[in-house]
């Protein structure tokens, strides 16, 4: 049997698969409440902290497609959450920045994703958060030179 030489259980790319679906699924139903998915709150979150980002930088760190962060903006601007504007740079380019209702809605959300963050982590301890944290980095990043 050539499978029992690789034991898919135990793989740590198909646990990090595994539990990202699962981590992505309850955190919508903890978002819930505001009326928001985790790819839309993770957009808010990412255009908060940059103030003002490029559409196309903002799908790769939410780690969407093109067309899939197109219906995020979308629905976003049309919630009144986000503003686009065209880049006076490149004019294909659009730039993304908070609302107000936006900031208030990501406000108000941020208790909801740490109460997440503590009831996923808990009983675990930070150092080993902190290990986990830098191997996940490490992978990601011998993942990129493939």
């Amino acid at each position: 049997m050539a499978t029992s030489q690789f034991d898919l259980d135990s793989c740590i790319m198909c646990i990090t698969s595994r539990s990202s679906k699962l981590f992505a699924s309850k955190f919508n139903d903890a978002m819930a409440p505001m009326g928001i998915n985790r790819s839309s709150w993770m957009a808010l979150y990412y255009i908060d902290q940059q103030q003002q980002i490029r559409q196309r930088d903002l799908a790769e760190l939410v780690g969407v497609t093109g067309p899939s962060m197109v219906k995020i903006v979308n629905q976003l601007s049309a919630a009144k959450l986000i503003t686009v504007a065209v880049s006076a740079k490149d004019h294909r380019a659009r730039l993304l920045t908070l609302t107000p209702a936006g900031i208030q809605l990501l406000n108000e959300s941020i208790p909801l994703a740490e109460d997440f963050r503590k009831r996923v982590t808990a009983g675990i301890p930070q150092a080993d958060l902190d290990t986990l944290d830098r191997v996940m980095e490490q992978m990601m990043a011998n993942a990129n030179e493939l």
